[in-house]
This record gives structure tokens, C-alpha cells and sequence, in this order.
């Protein structure tokens, strides 16, 4: 009874909360689709998933982070994709020929991963036919808050009334429970 009460008090609280997500981006022969992320989208925990969906022979693609944010993309606290192919050659097994290759990756946006919430620059690589194109994007990303609206909508004086004596009814009930069964449990343990 105890446990039933507390779950609907739980239930009670009001909260908001974000499901993460998996962004994708696509990489074409013309570049990222989309070309960038604007605010009010994306929130840490969320991610960016790549996708080479380039159909052309010979051509890969990998993306570069300014993770630091200081305008350079291979520093020590930069990040890169790996390079990724159209879609990986797989043996009798379906097991990739070479371990290496890959056709899609997922960037996780969150400080525990090297990124700040804010605006993060990126480099789009191209090389095809060992030629090497580059195109800049941006993505920005807010931090990923729960917090209780304090504005909620509270219903009229009479609805709050009877909210309030279902719960208190809810805790008298569970209150007798434990009083009726507490001294039966006690005296049955009193017996062995």
C-alpha cells in the first residue's frame, strides 16, 4: 500500500524531459544534408549520425570537429569521423573484408564526449579519385535541462480540492494497511 501511495505522488509531479535522438546527416556528392543544425534543435545527449549515401566509385567521406572551438579542425582536442565508404565489401560470412570500413557514424553531442553546448564548427571532407574537396558547416546544440515549469496549469480551486482528497484518502488507506499489518507481521515473527 506504502509503495502504491508513493508511486502516485510520483506520478503527481509534473517534469519535462527530452528523449535523445539521432540526428542524421547525410553525405552527398554536393555535400551535408542538411547543410547544418540550427539552435533550438539539438541538446547534449543527443547525437549526430553520418551517413555516406555518395553512390560514386573510389569516393569517401569523414567530417571534421572543432571541438576546442579555436578555428583550427586537427588539433589535439579536434575530432574526425573516420573515412566512410558508400558501403563495405562483405565475405561469405557477411563479415566486412576489411574491418576498417565504415559507412555511417554516430557523433554523441555532450561535454563527456569533448563538446560544449554551443555553435561547433565542422569540415566536410570529399576525396574522390584522390581529390580533395572541403565545405564548412555549423551545428548548434544546447545543454539538455529538466526542470518543472513553474507556470503549470492548476485547474480551478474545486478540481484541486478534490485532487487533494483523493491523495489524502489514497495515504489514510495506506497508513491503516501498515497499521493493521505491521503487528500481525511483528507476531508472526515473535512466533518462530
Amino acid at each position: 500500500m506504502l509503495t502504491v501511495a508513493l508511486s502516485l505522488l510520483l506520478l503527481a509531479l509534473p517534469a519535462s524531459a527530452h528523449d535523445t535522438k539521432e540526428y542524421t546527416m547525410l553525405l552527398k556528392e554536393d555535400g551535408v544534408t542538411p547543410d547544418g543544425v540550427s539552435s533550438g534543435i539539438l541538446v547534449s545527449t543527443d547525437s549526430l549520425f553520418f551517413y555516406n549515401v555518395d553512390s560514386r566509385e573510389e569516393v569517401i567521406h569523414r567530417v571534421l570537429i572543432d571541438a576546442d572551438g579555436d578555428g583550427e579542425f586537427e588539433g589535439v582536442d579536434d575530432m574526425a569521423t573516420a573515412w566512410l565508404s558508400p558501403s563495405c565489401e562483405l565475405d561469405e560470412n557477411d563479415d566486412k573484408v576489411d574491418p576498417n570500413c565504415e559507412v555511417t557514424e554516430l557523433v554523441l553531442l555532450d561535454p563527456s564526449n569533448g563538446l560544449l553546448p554551443g555553435n561547433i564548427s565542422m569540415l566536410h571532407q570529399i576525396d574522390h579519385n584522390q581529390s580533395l574537396t572541403e565545405s564548412a558547416f555549423t551545428v548548434s546544440f544546447s545543454a539538455d535541462q529538466h526542470t518543472v515549469p513553474d507556470n503549470l496549469p492548476t485547474g480551478s480551486e474545486e478540481e484541486q480540492s478534490e485532487d487533494n482528497d483523493l491523495l489524502a484518502l489514497v495515504l489514510m488507506t495506506s497508513l491503516a494497511g501498515i497499521v493493521i499489518l505491521l503487528p500481525r507481521l511483528m507476531g508472526s515473527t515473535e512466533d518462530e
